[in-house]
């Protein structure tokens, strides 16, 4: 792999960090802000209302996937992939800004209309890999995923009322006024950072928007996905196949296996905040902002470390052993959540047993991030040839952001009716619920199939002539 790919990659991982960046960083304060602007009074009904902030995001990001893909074919990867970020920038910083209820909730319909990046991301990943490199590379994108929120989510804890915090730096009435703005304005920052580099960076992957072939970068003999396609494929202009013609028996099971993990995934990543926000007595763990944020970034860093051996285990178990693994891991992570719950009830939060507890389940949890990885993989090899990358990618990111429109606020919602209703199963509905969800989408993915088509084979970018060995 030459270093102008490489360069290609590494700005392609700083943008794929800016979506949870964004997305993650107001789960530590949403509650709290909620509160303070006098949307809620009680703390046990800010849970109906924080989940669809949280779900506001993804509802327009659904309705605007198929739509940014088809830009993405028709107007190239890049240009849809800096727009995007722009958008998330100008959306976290209204964000920040906001003081009534529908502000906030427009601010990230904004964010989620306008960050349609993530199919064209990943098609350009795919596009600058073969198959020896395609497992690495989306590894890295999982890891950069996950660094986005280590950055994202302390610092929508910690740097929230700085003036409080440090009131001789921000002591203006500006920061008394918008509590919550600079964990958002950094969030902003970030977003058009990244933005900026895309611009100046990375090179367009789709074939017809390059014209023509690039070979002086890479010597003679060098074979590079990304530059070295032959030049009537390049001049070709691309067209991706309609949705339902790729959306075949197996790609569709594998689609709703993945729409299974992202809802639990999602459901667990949206209610954690409120459970450790939530006072013990009604049901949570009665932590304070700053110690939700450092929770969220220490389970954030162990699901980066647990992806360094993702793929030493993934080339002896095979990636869907390793999904199938990934799910598995969820049965355990629920039912330590209402053990937690018991022990902060007896007092025992600062305990020994507290914090090993805690590491047991940041990092069970943290294993079921290989599902990530693995579906990345398993979802290209469905694309029967190089125009169907796009389609296919943008029906993963539907099967991806679905559950995220309906995710947070049912989590959310769910987890406030179970400590408002004890009655129903001791207060555990919640528990009782995911449970057998999870428990569902375990049996489930042992009837998905492990498709070995190699699309790159038809451009001539097959394993035979790796980038670089895997």
């Amino acid at each position: 792999m030459t270093i102008h790919v490489r360069r290609q990659i590494w700005v392609l991982l700083a943008v794929q960090a800016v979506l949870p960046f964004s997305f993650e960083i107001i789960f530590p304060f949403v509650n709290q802000f909620l509160l303070e602007i006098g949307v809620v009074d009680n703390p046990a009904d800010v849970g109906f209302y924080s989940g669809f902030v949280e779900s506001a995001f993804a509802v327009t990001q659904l309705l605007t996937v198929f739509p940014a893909t088809w830009a993405a074919d028709h107007y190239g990867r890049k240009p849809v992939l800096v727009l995007s970020t722009l958008g998330v920038a100008v959306s976290m910083a209204t964000f920040g800004l906001s003081t009534r209820y529908w502000m906030l909730i427009a601010s990230r319909l904004i964010a989620g209309g306008l960050g349609g990046s993530g199919t064209a991301l990943r098609v350009m990943v795919s596009e600058v890999s073969d198959k020896n490199t395609e497992v690495k590379h989306f590894t890295w994108v999982t890891m950069a995923y996950r660094t986005g929120q280590i950055i994202g989510q302390p610092i929508g804890g910690i740097l929230s009322h700085p003036e409080r915090q440090w009131p001789s730096i921000f002591g203006a009435r500006f920061w008394y006024t918008y509590p919550y703005a600079l964990p958002c304005f950094v969030a902003a920052g970030y977003a058009l950072i990244c933005a900026v580099l895309a611009q100046l960076v990375l090179k367009e992957t789709m074939a017809s928007s390059r014209g023509t072939v690039d070979t002086k970068h890479s010597p003679p003999g060098e074979h590079d996905p990304l530059l070295q396609e032959n030049s009537s494929a390049a001049a070709k202009k691309t067209k991706s196949p309609s949705a339902l013609s790729v959306l075949s028996l197996p790609l569709a099971s594998l689609l709703f296996s993945n729409a299974t993990m992202v809802l639990l995934t999602e459901i667990f990543f949206a209610t954690y905040p409120l459970i450790c926000a939530t006072p013990i007595e009604l049901g949570g763990l009665g932590l304070s902002e700053v110690q939700i944020g450092i929770h969220m970034s220490i389970r954030s860093l162990l699901h980066i470390f647990i992806m360094l051996p993702y793929r030493p285990l993934q080339s002896k178990l095979g990636t869907m052993a390793m999904y199938r693994l990934s799910l598995v891991a969820w049965l355990p992570t629920i039912l330590i959540f209402p053990f937690l719950h018991i022990l902060a009830r007896q007092g025992l939060e600062d305990g020994v047993v507290w914090y090993a507890t805690l590491l047991v389940l940041f990092t069970i949890w943290a294993a079921t991030g290989w599902s990530w990885a693995s579906i990345f993989v398993l979802s290209s090899a469905y694309s029967p040839n190089p125009e169907s990358v796009a389609t296919v990618q943008a029906l993963l990111s539907a099967s991806v952001i679905a559950p995220q429109t309906l995710a947070p606020a049912l989590g959310t919602s769910t987890f406030a009716f179970a400590i408002q209703h004890k009655n129903l199963f001791n207060g555990n509905l919640f528990w009782v619920g995911t449970f057998l969800l999870a428990s569902a989408a375990v049996l489930h993915c042992f009837t998905l199939h492990e498709s070995k088509h190699d699309w790159r084979a038809q451009r001539g970018d097959s394993a035979d002539n790796p980038t670089e060995t895997a």
